[in-house]
């Protein structure tokens, strides 16, 4: 399934990105910090699930839910930091499927994704061996993972599952080891301020601090120490 998640806050997007990949790790996530970058993410993919901020710059949040729905099959979830009765009675115009206010909770967060998959159908598109593929990850990413080995628990040939995991996944199985690693290392350099960055380095399942650095520059345009910074001047 494909799903949208549009704020103009980073470290808002982080949580709800987060939050929805512990939950449902085969969902590709796009993201967008404004309504045109939202409308470009929504001409290039088939988006199943917009979750928007309704305090935008430029274009609001409710004013993109109208495009959205004039333009496309897609449902779409208000975020929002204010509990205000005009904007929940604009939401329920619009014929939103939730509603939820900020700070995001976990737990009723899971509970909206939850009722949205049962109420759509959305299913997780992945076969049961690939999801105990993905489950071993989980469990095991701080240790060094080896493919082989994965494929041996799930009766596969390497190169059979090789393919499969990324068709079902949307990407090989190294990027989505990679992927994972750095989210919990963001996790950790958020709950543990106290660990240094070459534990962080080692408890995310990186086998060099050079490594980790580095990738963690790629993926999150800022250096380890840098986001750690960031989430302190928030």
């Amino acid at each position: 399934m494909n799903v949208l998640i549009v704020d103009d806050e980073p470290l808002e997007i982080e949580q709800l990105h987060y939050l929805i990949q512990e939950q449902y790790p085969s969902w590709n996530l796009y993201e967008a910090e404004d309504a045109v970058q939202a409308k470009k993410v929504l001409e290039e993919y088939s988006i199943d699930l917009a979750l928007l901020d309704i305090h935008l710059p430029g274009e609001s949040g409710l004013d993109l839910c109208v495009h959205i729905k004039e333009q496309y099959e897609t449902e779409c979830i208000m975020v929002t930091a204010f509990e205000d009765f005009q904007y929940a009675k604009q939401a329920l115009q619009l014929h939103v499927f939730d509603y939820i206010v900020k700070p995001v909770i976990s737990r009723e967060f899971y509970q909206t994704l939850e009722k949205f998959v049962k109420s759509f159908g959305y299913l997780e598109k992945v076969s049961p061996s690939i999801e105990k593929v993905i489950q071993l990850i989980h469990n095991s990413y701080e240790l060094k993972l080896n493919l082989k080995e994965l494929a041996d628990e799930v009766h596969m040939a390497p190169n059979y599952l090789s393919r499969k995991f990324s068709e079902e996944v949307g990407m090989n199985f190294q990027e989505y080891v990679i992927s994972y690693r750095i989210t919990k290392a963001k996790s950790f350099l958020k709950q543990q301020p106290g660990w240094s960055i070459q534990h962080v380095s080692e408890k995310s399942g990186f086998t060099s601090l050079h490594h980790f650095s580095s990738t963690f520059r790629k993926i999150v345009q800022l250096s380890p120490s840098q986001y750690r910074e960031s989430l302190q001047h928030d």
